[in-house]
């Protein structure tokens, strides 16, 4: 979950008029790193070769990912569990597959939650 923690970081410093080059950049350098930031960073405009440099196309899709995410839910409740953040993280993944996301990379969870927050 800490990829998810990164991406609603990463949209506060949008509000803030931070260049999310440069934030991938410090996140980089400190212990902030991780393969979100350095590899398969979720900001358009920020990494060339990953999903979000092409409209968020390619990679592991969003369907999978909701797919993979109903699997371990399922584990949780079978084994009483409880997976509070693992089942948020699910239902925005269901929820992105109803409004167009199905075929995009799971990356893509940036995008839908920019969206949602300037509604």
């Amino acid at each position: 979950m800490k990829e998810l923690n990164d991406l609603l970081s990463c949209s506060s410093c949008f509000r803030l008029g931070l260049d999310p080059k440069l934030l991938a950049k410090i996140l980089n350098m400190s212990s902030g790193r991780c393969w979100s930031s350095d590899t398969y960073n979720p900001v358009p405009g920020v990494m060339d070769g990953v999903p979000s440099a092409n409209n968020y196309q390619g990679g592991f899709g969003t369907t999978l990912m909701a797919k993979d995410l109903g699997l371990t839910q399922n584990t949780a409740t079978n084994t009483k569990t409880p997976i509070p953040l693992g089942s948020l993280a699910h239902q925005i993944y269901r929820v992105m597959c109803s409004r167009g996301y199905a075929n995009k990379d799971f990356s893509s969870v940036f995008q839908f939650l920019r969206e949602e927050e300037a509604q």
